[in-house]
């Protein structure tokens, strides 16, 4: 059996909407939250000089990858503002005029 699936504008306006009103905020506190999870001595014992510097610069590259998936997702709802005016475009143009 085949589903009836349709795409509209509206859908792929929600699309970036979710996108920008719950993901990118998401990400962002994401980011923010990685910053805050330093671990202070003693924290890592005696091994404090090696694990902490290591730990550091792994918070540092995970905030750099979801600072990178942050301007990912800004490009992505760029490129569907093109793709819905294409669409609306499309829409307008398979409309049936009665004359």
């Amino acid at each position: 059996m085949s589903q009836d699936i349709h795409v509209t504008s509206a859908c792929i306006g929600k699309v970036q909407s979710n996108l920008n009103e719950k993901l990118i905020p998401a990400l962002k506190d994401l980011k923010k939250d990685v910053g805050s999870t330093g671990v202070t001595f003693p924290g890592f014992g005696t091994q404090g000089l090696i694990f902490g510097g290591k730990y550091s610069d792994v918070q540092h590259n995970v905030q750099g990858a979801v600072q990178d998936a942050i301007k990912t997702v800004e490009a992505w709802i760029e490129a569907l503002e093109t793709v819905k005016r294409n669409w609306i475009q499309a829409e307008n143009n398979s409309t049936v005029v009665y004359r």
